[in-house]
């Protein structure tokens, strides 16, 4: 059985032999052996008081068990059927967590929570980053909030959307919900070491999105403009409107069409959608 202490590397690296496991960076498979961090994520997670958390990618249950006891159920989701095993073995006695050994884009919100909107925490593995956070944008009607770890340089696009050091992805995010950048978390933090380090960031999803226009016309226009970086509006627009219509458009809602798509904010994005319902 494992000792009481998750966060020791001896631990850890005892429990993945035993178990005949070699990390996957492919899978992201770096735990956490910072017990500082880990006090962190779990005072965050108390400040929402959540009654139900889903754990993206639980591991060997280091996160998992600090989160059952601070709310009434945790569901933790975790991909690898050999992680799975262990998870039974180190919280799999514990009456409020349930562990679901399937991928997390495959976990559906609306039929776990129907009438509901529940928690998330998650160390989220580099490589599929883009699709996790995707998927819970995709939720959000059932999810209140997202205590996520992430590669800082994905928290830091994150947080700089819209912006020049933004992204489409940040974007979608921002539309969305409220960001909040927490905690640096270093790579020593973690056992194998990744090659980055990370940040322990939140989104906090809104009533109503940041956007009035169709939401498929709205990011028609983000991908449109941060597609072609460091391009003037005029061209990067070229595929939504008429060529020749492009600038007089732009001017009529008071946007400089020689502008860097990169530096316009909300307002000005949803102000460009507005005008592709007539163009269609």
């Amino acid at each position: 059985m494992p000792s009481n202490d998750l966060t020791s590397k001896k631990e850890v690296a005892r429990l993945l032999a035993e178990a005949g496991i070699h990390a996957s960076k492919r899978l992201g498979q770096n735990f956490l052996v910072d017990p500082t961090s880990l006090a962190a994520i779990v005072d965050e997670a108390k400040r929402a008081r959540p009654r139900v958390i889903v754990e993206i990618g639980a591991g060997l249950g280091t996160v998992t068990r600090e989160l059952a006891g601070i709310a009434d159920s945790v569901i933790a989701v975790e991909l690898d059927r050999r992680l799975a095993a262990i998870l039974e073995r180190t919280v799999g006695q514990m009456e409020n967590v349930e562990i679901r050994q399937q991928d997390f884009l495959s976990f559906s919100f609306a039929e776990e929570f129907a009438g509901d909107k529940t928690f998330v925490v998650g160390n989220i593995p580099y490589r599929i980053t883009a699709p996790i956070l995707k998927h819970l944008v995709a939720q959000r009607e059932h999810i209140s909030s997202a205590l996520l770890l992430t590669q800082r340089e994905v928290a830091a696009k994150i947080a700089d959307s819209p912006g020049r050091d933004g992204t489409s992805l940040g974007v979608l995010i921002q539309a969305y919900a409220d960001v909040k950048s927490l905690r640096s978390v270093s790579r020593r933090s973690f056992f194998p070491a990744p090659d980055v380090d990370s940040t322990l960031w939140s989104m906090s999803f809104l009533d109503r999105p940041r956007f009035t226009a169709d939401e498929n016309d709205f990011f028609s226009v983000v991908r449109a403009v941060y597609g072609v970086r460091r391009k003037m509006i005029r061209g990067a627009l070229r595929d939504l409107f008429p060529v020749d219509d492009v600038q007089g458009l732009l001017r009529s809602i008071g946007v400089d069409p020689t502008l860097r798509g990169e530096v316009l904010d909300f307002t000005q994005l949803d102000a460009i959608a507005q005008l592709l319902k007539d163009h269609h």
